[in-house]
């Protein structure tokens, strides 16, 4: 039999889909893609028309449709039901988008982070302006356990990370008080920076102004140290420090392995 030029054979319809003829041959077994033609010789032929669909049953597939909804989409397909179905399709692929894009941005965060730290002189001080800067604000610490704080995070950050979040550094929000000169430091909430206002409850605005800038080698557990030098710098220099300061991670558990190479950065809010 001469097979006519406008049908494919499943070899040449498999090799055109860049799959086994296997696939092609499930598809037929499940009712989903069937040949165009049978022939009596055992031949089953495609016609060039059908790459549309095959294409249309990989892009679904890719995008996490079964093939049993694939199948039903077929067997009630209308220019009305095909619109919706793409549409709801979009918005999939739309949040899976954002979703992967605020992957990416913790990456180059992260790799930023990095490359800042192989230059950081942590006996150095620095006074630099910041604009304004909008947080997302936990509730407050208090004194809190290990296992509070950690469903604290959990329960607080969620709902936001994903919407909102711009870095994936979380920083600590300080409270500084002034004791006859004596500094007191008591942390008050974990926060998150974002790159629009939020809810009011939830929202804490870092001011725009003057600020001391410090880096400190190791833990929380070993940072009073460089904070009592800041506060030396701030007192020799005449500056006039403010209500807080902010604790955020270069380098944490995920970069370094040892606690005494973790490196975070202090910020003394000056007025």
């Amino acid at each position: 039999m001469k097979i006519n030029s406008k049908y494919l054979t499943t070899g040449e319809f498999a090799k055109l889909c860049n799959v086994k003829k296997h696939t092609l041959f499930h598809y037929d077994e499940i009712d989903l893609l069937k040949p165009e033609v049978y022939c009596e010789n055992g031949y089953r032929l495609y016609s060039y028309e059908q790459l549309n669909l095959f294409y249309f049953i990989s892009v679904m597939k890719d995008i996490g449709m079964s093939l049993s909804d694939i199948k039903d989409s077929f067997n009630n397909r209308s220019p009305k039901y095909m619109e919706k179905l793409f549409l709801d399709k979009v918005d999939v692929l739309s949040e899976e988008i954002n979703k992967l894009k605020n992957y990416q941005d913790i990456l180059i965060s992260r790799v930023d982070k990095i490359r800042l730290a192989s230059d950081i002189n942590t006996t150095e001080f620095y006074v630099e302006h910041s604009d304004e800067e909008y947080y997302f604000l936990s509730i407050h610490i208090d004194r809190s356990d290990d296992k509070e704080i950690y469903n604290l995070i959990k329960n607080n950050f969620n709902d936001y990370i994903y919407k909102y979040s711009v870095d994936d550094s979380l920083c600590s929000l300080i409270n500084i008080e002034n004791h006859n000169g004596e500094y007191k430091l008591n942390q008050q909430y974990y926060i998150k920076k974002v790159d629009k206002k939020i809810d009011p409850d939830k929202l804490f605005i870092k001011k725009g102004g003057r600020y001391l800038i410090g880096y400190h080698r190791g833990c929380y557990d070993t940072i009073e140290s460089t904070y009592k030098n800041m506060f030396k710098y701030i007192d020799e220099n005449n500056l006039n420090i403010g209500k807080y300061s902010y604790v955020k991670e270069i380098l944490d558990e995920l970069t370094s392995i040892s606690k005494e190479h973790y490196l975070l950065k202090i910020t003394i809010e000056l007025i």
